[in-house]
């Protein structure tokens, strides 16, 4: 299966209100290993670049599943950045377009319940398929440096 995570974080290197979008794309047999695979990248690229010093907290906004490269284009995720009250505010939308997605995509949802741990990496396991309304913003962010 293909999985296509779309991350996002502020960079607090930077005094202004700022939000770094980062989609990332891993083939892995389920999304847990999928999960695991983009933190361990995420933590490689801090280790060895300067790309992700500002990132301190990493946000999982959706993780779309393939499962083939589709031959029509596909939307995996719709977002808008909207100014808040403390800055900025992220409206965000998995598999807009489900009616052309049912067939081979599933959107999954970032949650909080009652299992939720963190591992020694400091990623929170809470993954929730979500085919009908996803839960929003994720409150918990996905990776910790």
């Amino acid at each position: 299966m293909l999985y296509v995570g779309s991350f996002s974080y502020n960079d607090e290197t930077d005094d202004k209100d700022n939000y770094c979008l980062m989609p990332c794309v891993v083939e892995a047999s389920t999304s847990d290993e999928a999960l695991d695979r983009f933190a361990a990248h995420f933590q490689e690229v801090r280790r060895s670049s300067d790309l992700l010093d500002g990132a301190h907290e990493i946000f999982l906004d959706s993780l779309v599943e393939l499962e083939g490269v589709p031959a029509e284009p596909v939307i995996c995720q719709w977002q808008k950045i909207v100014p808040a009250m403390d800055g900025l505010c992220s409206i965000t939308s998995a598999l807009p377009e489900t009616d052309l997605a049912d067939d081979f995509a599933s959107a999954y949802g970032w949650g909080v319940d009652d299992d939720e741990y963190e591992d020694d990496e400091g990623r929170g396991d809470a993954l929730e398929h979500d085919d009908e309304d996803p839960e929003g913003y994720p409150e918990e962010p996905f990776l910790r440096f």
